[in-house]
């Protein structure tokens, strides 16, 4: 059985992200849904978890406020996504912690995401809240709009 601290987490391209994307978030769809807008963005970070020189995990943090808050500063997390075997060991809160870490040093304000419903119990336990009803993503599914507020100075 694999233990998280055998894997560790480090800054990773928007290139080495893509591969696991495809495999767990969006097997059925071509190369370009795998791209995603800001990926190259200087002030965006993609974060991996990497085990025996494998990405096992990736999630990727872009500074992009929630819609209803286009005028405060906002992170979205995108592409959070780890090996199915692999589930379960803390790799997913790590991966998070090392986004929420990226945001609070490089200004700070709210992060977000689209979670699938699937994995919005997941993003509860974090600390992530529910700010939109049930909506569904085309060829991906449900999904709601999850927010975890910039914590109090």
């Amino acid at each position: 059985m694999t233990r998280p601290r055998e894997i560790s987490i480090r800054r990773v391209s928007a290139e080495e992200t893509r591969p696991l994307r495809k495999a767990v978030l969006r097997p059925h769809q071509p190369l370009a849904a795998r791209i995603y807008p800001g990926d190259t963005e200087a002030r965006s970070a993609h974060f991996g978890a990497e085990r025996g020189g494998e990405i096992v995990g990736v999630a990727s943090i872009y500074p992009e406020p929630r819609p209803e808050r286009a005028d405060e500063p906002g992170w979205r997390i995108r592409g959070m996504a780890v090996a199915p075997a692999l589930r379960g060991f803390g790799v997913g809160r790590r991966l998070l912690e090392a986004c929420l870490t990226f945001a609070a040093d490089n200004g700070g304000g709210e992060v977000w995401c689209n979670a699938r419903t699937t994995a919005a119990g997941f993003y509860r336990r974090q600390g992530f809240t529910e700010v939109s009803a049930e909506f569904d993503v085309p060829d991906l599914g449900p999904h709601f709009v999850m927010v975890r507020a910039e914590p109090e100075s």
